[in-house]
């Protein structure tokens, strides 16, 4: 541990070195949300949005989950179309990082949009080599019940959407990747689980996506609401080993309080993931995160369904600093029949925020999460939602 410390400290001091860049969250969504930082830049400066830009900075994140990491990102991005709906930018986004418990990154998004934006083209690849933490199927699970399977998972994914009103878009995407179970523990809970579903194998998958985002801001939104709906469908007909469909769904909305001198923020969330068929375990929905049902350990529950809310007051403190205040609430269900309140985990937690950026609300964000079943401190950039 003090070896990781001082590794910590390191890194620390690099990044307030180098802050004015950011960083971003420890897993693939990092590039997602960098093209999300380009697409605000570009509308913020409209004299040199038709110029071709490259921005790197570092990734420095901790979680109790995954102790420190670190890696870097690197963008090179030029503005396409904005009005008053949708600022859109082409990019090509690259993120890899590495944490102390040996997991590993490397995230690739391009992004086109052609004919005033109306048409966009999304292509991700990534590859994942993630030690992930384990406790059995079941929203009842024993915490003392835990080990570690380490999978291997190789994406390819292409989707082409339309925006069929405003900001609100609609599109197809087709998936092929590849998932490998490199390590588990000999006669353990995912041992037990693998004797009845396949280890590794090819996944191919057509899907569909709807979204809509009328929010203000993509890193500290305070009025407007986004919602994502995704349905992925992998069939063995298209050359995949595993047969499986997954629905998510992601809804936030967030209401300015408008208080003098104290113009606060309430944000709320509400997920859904469910998983039906021969999914690979690494891919079953769970709860606890950083940034959903904070305070539980990573991936604490895991089963075929999952459903969780949360609420986060968001304050001013002082010059740079903020606050918050949150509350999540949430299950995993074997059946989507089950009773969705019956044996809910809950959590709270308050949160100190740095602004790094003046006129922009990049946040420096430590998080303190409680729930029955102990406590779990979080560093990370941006805000969990």
């Amino acid at each position: 541990m003090p070896g990781k410390i001082r590794i910590l400290f390191i890194f620390l001091f690099s990044f307030f070195a180098l802050y004015a860049e950011g960083a971003e969250t420890g897993n693939e969504e990092i590039a997602s949300k960098t093209e999300e930082r380009v697409k605000s830049d570009a509308k913020a400066d409209e004299k040199d949005g038709k110029k071709l830009g490259f921005i790197a900075f570092p990734v420095v994140f901790y979680s109790s989950d995954t102790s420190a990491g670190f890696g870097a990102s690197a963008v090179i991005h030029k503005e396409h179309y904005k009005d008053e709906y949708v600022s859109k930018s082409n990019s090509l986004a690259m993120v890899f990082f590495y944490t102390l418990r040996n997991q590993m990154l490397s995230a690739n998004v391009g992004n086109l949009y052609w004919n005033n934006a109306d048409w966009h083209w999304k292509s991700k690849l990534v590859f994942k080599k993630y030690p992930t933490d384990f406790y059995g199927i079941g929203n009842g699970t024993p915490a003392s019940d835990h080990e570690v399977f380490e999978p291997f998972t190789f994406q390819f994914e292409n989707s082409v959407n339309r925006r069929v009103w405003k900001s609100f878009y609609a599109g197809l995407s087709l998936s092929h990747g590849y998932h490998m179970l490199l390590k588990k523990k000999k006669d353990g809970l995912a041992d037990s689980y693998f004797k009845d579903h396949r280890k590794n194998g090819f996944i191919s998958g057509i899907g569909l996506r709807l979204s809509y985002d009328s929010t203000d801001d993509s890193f500290f939104p305070t009025t407007g609401s986004m919602a994502e709906i995704t349905y992925q469908y992998h069939p063995f007909w298209l050359g995949s080993r595993y047969g499986f469909s997954r629905v998510f769904i992601d809804g936030r909305t967030f209401v300015k309080i408008p208080i003098p001198k104290f113009e606060s923020v309430l944000g709320f969330q509400l997920m859904f993931e469910g998983v039906s068929g021969n999914a690979p375990l690494s891919f079953l929905p769970t709860i606890g995160s950083k940034d959903m049902m904070r305070g539980y350990i990573g991936d604490r529950f895991r089963d075929n369904y999952m459903i969780a809310a949360q609420t986060e007051w968001r304050f001013p403190i002082y010059w740079r600093f903020g606050g918050t205040l949150f509350f999540a609430a949430g299950r995993v269900m074997h059946n989507f029949t089950d009773f969705i309140f019956r044996d809910l985990k809950y959590g709270g937690g308050f949160g100190i925020r740095v602004q790094l950026a003046k006129k922009k609300k990049i946040n420096l964000r430590f998080d303190m999460g409680f729930t029955p079943e102990g406590f779990k401190f979080y560093f990370n950039l941006l805000e969990a939602f």
